[in-house]
């Protein structure tokens, strides 16, 4: 497509509705798209600016990207003036990240004196600190400056602040074009995403267990250090509490802390504090949590450092260069190091089995961080994990007609048929050794490194090549081979940009047949709950920003999530061996998946966004049931009297009547909210909100066509429906505390104007501004309402094509 001039442009129906909203995108001066590599971005760009017609900056990573946005440009329209210099610019300039970078002291003023008006920033998740530093303080000056950001993968993972600066420099997010819409459109191929789970070794577990018991006893010190407990009974806000109400309410964080570090200490709590929490004494007082120490003991250390507490941390290395790290996680590098015979296992049994199972089809790509050059000049094979050792592993185990290769920034390794027939060029270079009889070692330089690397793609996209070993810093972002139906992340994927990056590499489309099986390996540790795996929970909280299909209804649905891939909560030796065998069983089912795929994307046109809520207690694991619209059935009054069952029959039904009274006051509460934001025109007139309450969850969904209008709608709703943290103001019904969204919460008139419209449904509702004592004291109670219910209100948001 990037080939044709603008006249001869068939837009794809995504790319088409994009183009069409453009003006709608601009109301907050940026534009931001996501959408998955290989659905025409640099297109897409390139006639949003053709619409605009403004004098444009066109910012990439690489110089291969600038190229291609070059090339695009021009073929698009040969009389558009375009500029690959920063400092000449036309209409049309295109540079690198790098480039402004290093001229922004030269030029601190570039877009106002250059009369920049579009800003275009290409593969946005690039930005580093430094990069959006510059870009910031550059837009800071050219307030009327409009941008488009482009990107396969926003950092999802990113803490908050990351995220907080990302999309001070995007934009919030306009239109995310789904990987299931280009597959409808077959754009892409579906695909299948596996864990092959990894057992550590008994050594590994041994450390690992020691590790926690080590964890265990330094919480148990915190828990109940006598100098602690001495200086913390002096202190007058535990004291006199209701003499230190102003410093409670502004340090209550701590002020909690020490009531649970008390509480546990056997210590009973005054009659004034109850008043303080404004709490029945009744309540139970909850348990102190990782956060309420860390709250605890980071305070203690920024007012009494001198406490011996500090020397203790020190010694077990949770206080370094004057900064607390308490909960350090657990470095795995040495783990790593123990467990390379099983990951090697691992990938060598995955390549195997899609080998018998795809035969001549077979187009493979395995994934490495590193190249392990050394174990070719001798060094032990066994310990080392990389290129090298693991094409070393394949090659003796690959039928004799399944050609390997082996490929770096450093050197190819090719058979001898291979490298005879197709690269009889470089014949002169070819090197032989012993480590690697029956291939051929190419160096490669910079001057026949890119040639090699297109030829050695062209010959596995043709499956001359069937298996090729390589680094991610070749074979990353921008490298692109259609055939390839297997992808195996033999590297630690470090981030959710670079795991998605890897894994496109295997979703263009050939054929109608195309499936790509795409394995990510996890190092686990037996009998250890799922959360608290260091290696292998990284990997699903990555997982769960991917669609894919999830088989918990009648009929298979596209979701997001980890649930989808069923892994056991805590897992047995024998439950790890059980479920990898499981997942490589399904893997051969490649034409059942696309049955699949086809019947899941005939159920929708789009993924949306709806929200679930759900009470869960701290044993409830709330996973598929979060999805699942399906009742179970249940027992009847005859039935349960009939069993001797009639008392829970009894204690159901109180529960579920609860329930559905509370869902219903949070349904009005959203009506209120989708109503002010129509009234706003923030959304349209013809976006529905839908409630969906069965006897234990709750789904709401803003029915609309426009993502920018459901992105906008589910932010809010998760901040009235969660957990309520610092809100400028609270909205009171009854005894429950919601938070007004910071949309209506930032000034006291629009505040008003939201509890207007939800006494019109809810006429006993107030609003309690929280930055005086009054409001402090009702806010700490909408707080503890969370830590002391027996069950706990979870929010979760889904990504559903339907």
């Amino acid at each position: 497509m990037d080939h044709l001039k603008k006249e001869q442009i068939q837009w794809r129906t995504y790319q088409a509705r994009v183009l069409a909203n453009v003006e709608d995108y601009l109301d907050d001066q940026s534009i931001h798209l996501i959408a998955p590599p290989g659905s025409g971005k640099t297109l897409l760009g390139v006639g949003i600016i053709h619409r605009l017609q403004k004098k444009t900056l066109v910012l990439v990573p690489s110089l291969i990207l600038k190229e291609q946005w070059l090339t695009a440009l021009r073929r698009y329209d040969d009389l558009l003036k375009v500029s690959d210099e920063l400092l000449r610019p036309t209409d049309i300039t295109v540079t690198t990240y790098q480039e402004l970078y290093s001229k922004k002291k030269e030029e601190p003023m570039y877009f106002e004196e250059q009369r920049i008006q579009f800003l275009v920033l290409d593969e946005a998740h690039h930005l580093k600190s430094s990069w959006s530093d510059a870009l910031l303080q550059l837009k800071m000056h050219t307030p009327q400056l409009q941008t488009l950001s482009l990107t396969a993968t926003p950092p999802f993972d990113a803490n908050r602040k990351e995220w907080q600066r990302y999309l001070a420099l995007n934009g919030e997010i306009d239109e995310e074009i789904s990987v299931s819409e280009l597959i409808k459109e077959q754009v892409l191929a579906p695909y299948q995403d596996y864990v092959y789970l990894v057992s550590a070794t008994a050594e590994s577990n041994q450390k690992f267990e020691q590790f926690l018991l080590e964890q265990n006893h330094i919480v148990q010190v915190l828990c109940s250090d006598s100098e602690v407990t001495e200086y913390l009974l002096q202190q007058s806000f535990l004291q006199t509490p209701l003499e230190e109400t102003a410093f409670i309410y502004k340090n209550f964080d701590y002020y909690l802390s020490c009531l649970f570090y008390l509480n546990e200490q056997g210590y009973t709590l005054k009659e004034e504090h109850w008043t303080v929490l404004g709490l029945d004494k009744r309540t139970a007082i909850p348990e102190q949590t990782k956060q309420s120490l860390r709250d605890l003991y980071s305070y203690l250390f920024k007012v009494q450092p001198d406490l011996e507490i500090f020397n203790y941390l020190k010694k077990k290395k949770w206080l370094y260069e004057d900064v607390l790290h308490l909960f350090p996680e657990y470095t795995l590098n040495n783990e790593y190091k123990q467990n390379i015979p099983q990951l090697k296992e691992a990938i060598s049994h995955i390549v195997v089995k899609e080998e018998s199972y795809l035969k001549q089809e077979f187009s493979c790509v395995i994934f490495m961080d590193r190249i392990k050059k050394e174990v070719l000049q001798g060094e032990e094979q066994e310990w080392a994990y990389g290129v090298v050792p693991t094409f070393l592993d394949l090659k003796e185990l690959l039928q004799p007609q399944t050609e390997l290769a082996a490929i770096c920034g450093e050197f190819l390794l090719i058979s001898y048929h291979i490298g005879t027939e197709r690269y009889s060029a470089y014949r002169a270079s070819f090197q032989n050794h012993p480590s690697y009889e029956g291939y051929y070692y190419l160096p490669l330089t910079e001057r026949n490194k890119a040639k090699v690397l297109v030829q050695t793609t062209e010959l596995l996209d043709q499956k001359v090549i069937q298996v090729l070993v390589g680094t991610i810093s070749l074979l990353g972002e921008g490298w692109n081979c259609p055939a390839v139906n297997t992808v195996i992340l033999g590297n630690r994927s470090s981030s959710y940009v670079q795991t998605q990056q890897i894994r496109g590499r295997g979703l263009r489309k050939t054929s109608e047949d195309k499936l790509t099986n795409i394995w990510h390996l996890g190092l686990v540790f037996p009998n250890i709950p799922l959360a608290e795996q260091p290696d292998l929970f990284p990997i699903t909280r990555r997982l769960s920003y991917i669609e894919g299909i999830n088989n918990i209804e009648e009929l298979p649905l596209i979701t997001t999530g980890s649930e989808r891939f069923g892994l056991p909560q805590v897992a047995t030796l024998e439950q790890i061996d059980t479920y990898t065998y499981q997942q490589l069983f399904i893997a051969k089912e490649r034409k059942l998946h696309l049955e699949t795929w086809q019947t899941a994307l005939l159920q929708g046109t789009r993924l949306s966004m709806p929200l679930f809520l759900k009470e869960t207690t701290e044993t409830t694991e709330p996973i598929n049931s979060f999805l699942s619209l399906n009742e179970q059935p249940k027992k009847g009054f005859w039935a349960s009297l009939t069993s001797g069952e009639l008392a829970s029959y009894f204690s159901e039904r109180r529960r579920e009547k609860n329930w559905r009274k509370k869902c219903q006051q949070k349904e009005q509460l959203l009506e209120a909210l989708s109503h002010l934001l129509r009234e706003d025109q923030l959304i349209k007139a013809e976006d529905q909100l839908e409630v969906i309450v069965t006897s234990n969850s709750f789904r709401c969904e803003l029915k609309t066509a426009s993502y920018h209008n459901e992105r906008l709608f589910v932010e809010a709703a998760k901040e009235l429906l969660g957990e309520i943290e610092e809100p400028r103001y609270l909205l009171l019904v009854g005894e429950n505390r919601y938070a007004i969204p910071e949309r209506y919460g930032k000034k006291k008139q629009e505040a008003e104007r939201f509890l207007k419209e939800v006494q019109k449904r809810l006429p006993t509702a107030a609003t309690a501004y929280t930055k005086n004592p009054k409001g402090r004291k009702l806010l700490i109670e909408g707080r503890l309402q969370t830590l002391t219910n027996e069950k706990k209100e979870t929010v979760i948001q889904r990504k559903i094509w339907h």
